[in-house]
This record gives C-alpha cells, structure tokens and sequence, in this order.
C-alpha cells in the first residue's frame, strides 16, 4: 500500500481515480468502478464532475455497500449522492437499494456484481475505512467478514447493511483508500504497518489488491 500525504485527499483521491478511468476507457477496456458512501461521498462528486465529456459507455459503476432500506430513505448513500448532484451521462450505474427485502436486495446486488466482475477489464474501488478498522460496510466481527460470496447483508449496531466483501475486494486491480482527520491516525497506523486479523481491522482485506493508494491529511504515519 502506497501512502500519500495531502493536504487536500479529497481532491488528490478524486484526480487519481479520473486518469486511471479515462485512461483505461481510452485503451478501450471495460471499467467497473467502485464508489464509497459515507465521507467518500465528496470524493465521487469531484470525480464525477471530471468524468461529465467523456465517453462513459463501457464504464459501470455501483457502490461498495449500502445502508438498507426504502430506496430514499434519509441515510441511503446513493440518494446522498444524487442530492449532491452525481450523475455519470452514458454509464451503465446499479443503485443497490431496489424495495425488496434486504436478503433479495442482497442477492441481486451480488448477482449484478459477479455479472460485472466477469465481463469487466479493469476493476477499480474508491474506499474509506472507519476508526473502527471497518472499510465499506465490513464492520469488524461482523458476519461479512469471512463470506465467500460477492455481498453479503446483516444488521449492524447502527444501520441494515449490505455490502461487498472481502472476497469480492480481492479481485479489485486497484483501490484508492481515502482518509482525512486525525481521529484516523492510529487507525491507519495499524494498517500500514501491522498485519492484523481481518475480524478485527477489515481495512486489512485492501491490502490483498496489488495497486493500494492511500490519501489521507494525516502527515506521520
């Protein structure tokens, strides 16, 4: 895992993931890209105000996880993301939520993944991780953990999740880990310089991805 000190990794995070997109659009391979809820929400926004003249045929996008509800409901990631005013003209884009039962919300989010992953050349994922260790909507000790299938859903001590895993992680070809504020410091200590359970820190699981960038304004790790 590659760290970077900025002192603005939204905007750095952001620049980076538009060249590897319009670079590999370019070469004419299909994209499948990852986006990140939560406080990645700002780093997708700049991102996608990059992306709004190119051609966005084979790029497919969706998001690591998803809080489970009504599609719309207040703490839904994607509706945040459209009341900021994402939108990626000629993409082929998944919103996970689609008013089933979060089992069958589950699977059809897992069933669209696998579809993309096979047909996908490039597969690139914008992640945060939490101070808890958690990244996308794997928290530690949670059921998500050690699945082997493409997502999985369980009930948090906060929100229904429903999120990728680690399986799923680990056939990712890069991922772009965005950080900011210093109550992360430890946390990203940990994962740059130890090697612990991913029950424990399932940040760990990023780095089974050959190409791992760090962004973060914390300046000694």
């Amino acid at each position: 895992m590659d760290y970077i000190y900025s002192e603005d990794p939204v905007k750095t995070a952001a620049d980076h993931l538009v060249h590897a997109i319009k670079d590999n659009l370019a070469a004419g391979k299909k994209v499948l890209w990852f986006l990140s809820g939560g406080s990645g929400i700002r780093v997708v926004l700049a991102a996608a105000r990059q992306l709004q003249r190119t051609d966005l045929t084979n790029l497919s996008v969706t998001l690591t996880d998803e809080r489970y509800g009504p599609v719309g409901h207040e703490d839904e990631n994607w509706q945040q993301l459209l009341d900021g005013g994402f939108t990626l003209p000629g993409a082929n884009v998944y919103r996970t939520l689609i008013d089933a039962d979060r089992v069958a919300t589950s699977d059809a989010f897992g069933a669209w993944i696998m579809q993309q992953m096979m047909s996908a050349d490039y597969k690139i994922g914008l992640f945060g991780i939490g101070s808890d260790g958690h990244t996308a909507g794997i928290k530690p000790h949670s059921a998500a953990v050690n699945t082997t299938a493409w997502a999985d859903c369980y009930t948090g001590e906060d929100f229904e999740r429903i999120t990728i895993t680690p399986f799923t992680i680990s056939q990712i070809d890069e991922v772009v880990l965005q950080a900011t504020g210093s109550d992360k410091s430890d946390t990203l200590r940990r994962l740059l310089h130890e090697t612990v359970d991913a029950s424990e820190q399932p940040a760990q699981t990023l780095k089974t991805v050959s190409v791992c960038t760090l962004y973060t304004d914390n300046k000694e790790l």
